[in-house]
């Protein structure tokens, strides 16, 4: 409700409603950025039966790794020039099965980098996949299971880079 009239109330209510809902884009539409997400929903059935389970790897030169799941239950900020490495930590799926990601950037930082980003893209290693923080943002990364054609499960983790210097996740 706080982004209503701005460019991004849709892309918020489609966030909650799903992909029935279209992106706004009018004549007074003054952003010139390309939005690139996807949606799995598009790619693949979706029939949620199990489950699976993400965190994250932050680290830095000189400083101690720490779990993003972690920093977010302490409020803990999370900054630039961070090495990100998400993680299937749990999956009640049985092998064989495919690991799908997606790594959507968003606000007006992303908006004016036209980097938004948001597709279906496969694993950097197995069940791995690493990011950098770059600006700043609320990001998302999402996590899907596919076996037989089928999305059976699928988890997600924000990824607040903090709004007190520029920062977020992009590779």
């Amino acid at each position: 409700m706080e982004a209503d009239g701005a460019s991004s109330a849709n892309a918020t209510w489609r966030e909650v409603f799903g992909a029935s809902v279209p992106l706004a884009e009018s004549a007074n539409d003054a952003r010139s950025f390309k939005n690139t997400e996807e949606f799995i929903e598009d790619r693949y059935p979706v029939d949620i039966s199990d489950t699976v389970s993400i965190d994250c790897d932050v680290t830095q030169d000189g400083w101690r790794p720490m779990k993003l799941r972690e920093m977010l239950r302490t409020g803990t900020l999370l900054k630039a020039d961070k090495r990100l490495r998400f993680t299937v930590v749990a999956c009640s799926v049985p092998q064989p099965y495919t690991v799908k990601w997606k790594v959507l950037n968003r606000g007006p930082e992303a908006e004016r980098r036209n980097n938004i980003r948001g597709q279906i893209v496969d694993p950097t290693a197995s069940g791995v996949r690493t990011e950098h923080s770059d600006f700043r943002g609320e990001h998302i990364v999402e996590c899907y299971i596919v076996k037989g054609g089928i999305v059976v499960a699928r988890d997600r983790i924000d990824v607040p880079i903090s709004t007190t210097s520029a920062h977020a996740a992009s590779s």
